[in-house]
């Protein structure tokens, strides 16, 4: 009687300052218990007034808030971390040729270019005798049709594609068309305004997980005395889960850098209308 579980709010306060070290499901589920047991303990003891109840919901409220908020917090804090690390990554593709290999495939290739010079080394030491033995001679056509197959692959996928697919965010959320591979014409500052404006139009978001499908081309030609002989070519993106009044003011000023444009609203979904013009590369 009249004895209360003060000390529980520092092992509450405990809680709430391992949350940087300790997974967050591992605080909530402790915390829970510990609320859970001083809610029993309270609901158990012989109380003479009502208002008794009032130092174990408080206790309980010092106990259960701190870490909870915590974690939050915390997790918030890493969500935001991960994503601009994210944005680092996905931004230094822009500066890549118009087709090349990602950073996945590069790190394929080197393993495959080391097994390919330990091989050759071999031979020219003598310590693999020619005629090449079966085993020996299959290991080098597997290297070597691998890094046909790489070199093809580096041929047609542009900097965009490795883009998307290296993100742990816009991969997901993002589909790309584009058989032609006109992504790679682009110049480094519309390639960095289109990644922008992707980015901001997927993570600038609450609720439903919004997706953007890019459509490029097809190609033409357009001549005049004011821009010079140019290629020309249109970019649809259809935007869906972002409405038009939640698209940030950045989104546009992006999308103006990469061409001309003109937005609407169809079915629910926001279609980006983009006409890009590009200088010719055979005049390069």
């Amino acid at each position: 009687m009249g004895t209360y579980p003060t000390a529980a709010a520092g092992v509450g306060a405990l809680f709430a300052m391992l949350v940087t070290v300790r997974r967050g499901r591992e605080v909530v589920a402790a915390t829970l218990v510990l609320g859970a047991v001083i809610a029993a303990g309270s609901l158990t003891a012989a109380a003479s007034t009502p208002l008794t109840f009032a130092p174990a919901i408080l206790t309980i409220s010092l106990c259960v808030f701190p870490p909870m908020v915590g974690v939050s917090i915390v997790r918030g804090f890493r969500r935001m971390v991960q994503r601009e690390l994210d944005l680092v990554l996905v931004q230094s593709t822009v500066t890549q040729p118009s087709s090349a290999v990602g950073m996945l495939a590069s790190e394929e290739l080197a393993r495959i270019d080391l097994d390919a010079e330990t091989l050759l080394d071999d031979v020219a030491t003598g310590r693999t005798a020619l005629p090449l033995s079966p085993a020996k001679s299959a290991a080098a056509a597997t290297l070597a049709t691998q890094l046909r197959l790489h070199l093809i692959e580096g041929r047609r996928e542009t900097w965009l594609h490795h883009a998307l697919t290296e993100s742990e965010f816009l991969g997901p959320a993002v589909n790309l068309d584009d058989p032609s591979g006109l992504a790679g014409q682009l110049s480094p500052e519309q390639r960095d305004a289109l990644l922008l404006a992707i980015w901001l139009l997927i993570s600038d978001t609450d609720g439903a997980e919004p997706t953007v499908s890019l459509v490029f081309g097809p190609l033409g030609r357009t001549s005049g005395h004011d821009i010079g002989e140019m290629l020309r070519f249109p970019i649809k993106m259809i935007v869906e889960g972002v409405p038009r009044r939640r698209v940030d003011p950045e989104t546009w000023q992006a999308i103006r850098v990469v061409g001309p444009h003109i937005d609407s609203v169809r079915s629910g979904q926001l279609h980006v209308d983009i006409e890009c013009s590009i200088d010719n590369p055979a005049d390069a």
